[in-house]
């Protein structure tokens, strides 16, 4: 955090929420102009119940051929024996200033490594896969303290600390369902890639984090100055941010005390070398509530694996994929199969309506319904006409793979809020333009605030009492089959090309050997995005 003093700060002050407060980074392009989101930056992070560790082969003589066939299996010793960033090039003094204050709070460090569990083995796969150094596992505690739904002043969000503009830059798509800067594979696929980036660039580990965290115009800049002047371009020797200059020696510092943890009276259990979570893909509509009771866990612990859904909706408009413990994802397809849940569809409430009736006539409780809505209202009513979302009882709806919808409800008019377009409103409720000015003969190319329009009756019909019917979808036309190849268009990233097209980055990679080094692209280059 910009402006912080080392020495202003109160050991007593220390606390996890702090912590997390702490390391909230918010850059990562300095050119950044996007205003804080509405959710508090500060929100305590999600409860993951942390995994046991279980080594059937240990013994309690504790003779040292046990004890390093357990190290062998341990997550942290992987990351140990990975670390690779250079240090010898630049002493530099701050790393030492960090030591000192971790090492004052071993139990922050501790809670710290507790919270990185669930998420560390998949991250050091992706980091074993790439060969890049081990450090940066690590970085999510400086970043986020990896709480899931961290959001900085500067609107930085997720466990990698994305903005806005970096993440759509590299493929995390945002809207107001879904941040994938909050997903955390997506998100760290994306962290990755643009770390790699980075270091084609400078050549140097310390400079692509430093870029990382204010951008890579401001390390340019900074090199730039010293080159000038004769001076030495190495991270230590450059004038950077004051945030940017204790960025690095805090991983650093955070690097020694997980490397030779005992000196420092912390104690870090080891981590099985072994998968948390599963990914499953589903092309179903539930609230988390009805998808963590369908896995069987609790909400906070749901929300924790999955925390992009801002409005704690997951929609199928395409596939989603979930993150499920081990052992969960067989009982959640299982219950999916068998199970029924609530699916939330939009309603035109009108103004004046009172939401606690709303909530009655829906067989909802207010507190659900606000949770899944940002009501506007005045003496507990709505101050104005207002599409909400409303859950509709029942056995949930099921989109097949071919993305026909088996059995759902939905409205027949919509009333228009601010930042809708009539082609957004027909990609949002599966329609075509054709059809959307057939319902609505006097609609012209533009839509206003607060102006009713109709859907087709391909859509369910809602009756007098506002209770929505369901009727049968009319399949939707399939797509064609997918090309071969694809050219690169201005802003395209390899993530988002592969995200596009329903492939993997390795996939792509394997296709494209040119890529195998460097996920770099440009405009106009072919990418090979089949099966050869």
């Amino acid at each position: 955090m910009p402006g912080i003093k080392l020495a202003d700060i109160k050991s007593n002050l220390f606390s996890l929420a702090v912590l997390a407060l702490l390391f909230n980074c918010p850059a990562h392009a300095e050119e950044s102009s996007a205003s804080p989101q509405t959710l508090d930056a500060h929100e305590a992070p999600p409860v993951i119940p942390v995994p046991v560790w279980h080594d059937d082969t240990a013994s309690v003589t504790g003779d040292n051929e046990t004890t390093a066939e357990a190290s062998h299996n341990d997550v942290w010793q992987r990351i140990r024996s990975g670390f690779g960033v250079d240090e010898a090039a630049s002493q530099n003094p701050l790393v030492a200033v960090h030591e000192s204050w971790f090492a004052a709070r071993p139990e922050n460090v501790r809670r710290l490594a507790e919270r990185s569990r669930p998420f560390l083995y998949h991250i050091v796969e992706e980091l074993d896969r790439r060969a890049m150094p081990m450090e940066i596992a690590l970085l999510p505690m400086i970043e986020s303290a990896f709480n899931p739904v961290a959001l900085s002043s500067s609107a930085a969000s997720g466990i990698w600390q994305f903005i806005p503009s970096t993440g759509l830059h590299y493929g995390l798509r945002q809207d107001t369902w879904y941040d994938g800067r909050r997903d955390f594979t997506a998100a760290t696929d994306a962290a990755l890639d643009y770390l790699g980036k980075l270091f084609l660039d400078f050549g140097d580990w310390q400079l692509a984090l430093a870029a990382y965290n204010c951008g890579e115009g401001c390390v340019a800049r900074a090199i730039r100055k010293n080159v000038q002047l004769g001076l030495p371009t190495d991270y230590a020797s450059l004038t950077l941010p004051n945030e940017t200059r204790h960025y690095v020696p805090k991983l650093l510092a955070l690097k020694s005390l997980i490397r030779e943890p005992e000196p420092y009276g912390i104690a870090i259990e080891q981590l099985p070398d072994q998968p948390y979570f599963n990914q499953v893909t589903v092309h179903a509509d539930m609230d988390v509530h009805s998808a963590a009771r369908l896995a069987d866990m609790s909400s906070d612990e749901f929300v924790a694996l999955n925390a992009a859904f801002l409005r704690k909706l997951i929609r199928s408009d395409t596939p989603v994929n979930l993150l499920l413990p081990v052992g969960k994802a067989d009982t959640f397809q299982r219950n999916l199969e068998t199970g029924s849940w609530d699916t939330w569809r939009p309603y035109a409430a009108q103004k004046g309506e009172r939401p606690a009736a709303i909530a009655k006539r829906f067989d909802v409780s207010l507190g659900r319904l606000e949770e899944h809505n940002q009501l506007h209202t005045k003496n507990g009513k709505l101050v104005s006409a207002q599409t909400i979302l409303v859950p509709v009882k029942g056995r949930g709806a099921i989109t097949a793979k071919d993305g026909l919808l088996a059995s759902a409800a939905a409205p027949t008019r919509h009333v228009v809020q601010r930042g809708d377009t009539l082609s957004g409103l027909a990609r949002h409720y599966g329609l075509s333009m054709a059809a959307l000015k057939s319902a609505n003969p006097r609609l012209g190319t533009q839509v206003k605030v607060g102006q009713t329009i109709r859907l087709p009756l391909h859509a369910p019909a809602a009756s007098e009492t506002g209770a929505i019917q369901p009727v049968a979808y009319t399949p939707r036309i399939r797509e064609p089959a997918q090309p071969a190849r694809y050219t690169v268009k201005r802003g395209d990233t390899l993530l988002a090309i592969a995200q596009r097209f329903a492939i993997s980055l390795a996939d792509i990679k394997a296709w494209n050997p040119v890529f195998k080094k460097s996920s770099t692209i440009r405009v106009g280059q072919t990418v090979v995005i089949s099966q050869p």
